[in-house]
């Protein structure tokens, strides 16, 4: 397999974890964030990807051509994922959403009432 063909194969690896992983930010973020607040936090997340992504690219660069450093590379994520994600993590995982926020609560509609007299 040439390195074309690694290189698809890992660019597909990538977008598949990341496709797999958005509704649950999505909803993470509906659940922890006010509706005043939700464009704030998608913008601040669309910049952190966009930061670590140019920080990943420039520390790429500077990889030794080979596989090594990739491997290394990518044990180092598995590891830092499965003590992330773990259950010696101490996060335990929420099984109940969260209750509404003061933010959240929507006010009733309002109800234009007309008489015939008006």
């Amino acid at each position: 397999m040439g390195p074309a063909a690694l290189a698809a194969i890992g660019f597909g690896l990538v977008h598949l974890g990341r496709g797999a992983a958005g509704p649950h930010e999505s909803e993470l973020v509906h659940r922890r964030v006010g509706a005043s607040g939700g464009a704030t936090a998608l913008s601040v997340q669309s910049l952190a990807l966009q930061l670590s992504a140019a920080l990943t690219g420039s520390v790429a660069s500077l990889l030794p051509p080979g596989p090594l450093p990739w491997l290394l590379g990518g044990a180092a994520l598995l590891a830092a994922a499965l003590l992330w994600s773990g259950p010696w993590s101490g996060r335990g995982g929420r099984r109940t959403p969260l209750p509404p926020s003061d933010g959240d609560r929507q006010a009733p509609p309002r109800v234009d009432v007309c008489y015939a007299g008006e």
